[in-house]
């Protein structure tokens, strides 16, 4: 008898498959998107300093691939994308915070804080569980990252020069 896997259970068991691959080929695993029941699994890698290339891609992919055919948590057809986090990359763990500290970030968190759950503005200094957000023309504000529902960079868009 099958027994049903929740999105976060598949999520897991591919992370826990992809992150040795990812860890030999000089990756980082920065997250895994999907949802029970779905024909997509995304796969997001980053080459810290350096971005991703088509190559570290393709190559990621076809491993994973081939481990996921072995022992793969989704019972259905499928199709697997490995590709860059983007611009907009999501903020999951405290090294996130640390590494693109004083770039802008949106941050919404599962619970009201004054009031409000969004939060955009730069990223500050990271403290007992609590990152410091430099809001727009308003006082920073430190946010509990156990808090945290969602958070990801925010596209930094050049001025012209006249």
């Amino acid at each position: 008898m099958e027994i049903k896997k929740t999105a976060e259970e598949i999520i897991s068991k591919i992370k826990e498959i992809a992150q040795p691959l990812a860890d030999e080929m000089g990756l980082e695993l920065v997250d895994v998107e999907y949802k029970a029941g779905g024909d997509f699994l995304r796969v997001f890698i980053e080459r810290p300093g350096k971005g991703v290339a088509m190559d570290d891609c393709s190559s990621l992919s076809r491993r994973l691939s081939a481990e996921l055919d072995n022992n793969d948590p989704i019972v259905h057809s499928y199709n697997l994308e490995v590709s860059s986090p983007g611009l907009d990359r999501p903020l999951k763990k405290e090294e996130d915070y640390l590494r693109y500290a004083g770039k802008p970030a949106r941050i919404i968190l599962s619970q009201p804080l004054n009031g409000q759950n969004t939060f955009v503005g730069n990223i500050g200094e990271l403290r007992n569980g609590m990152v410091r957000i430099n809001l727009k023309d308003q006082e920073a504000v430190w946010l509990p990252l156990a808090q945290i529902k969602r958070s990801h960079l925010e596209v930094e868009l050049k001025k012209k020069q006249t």
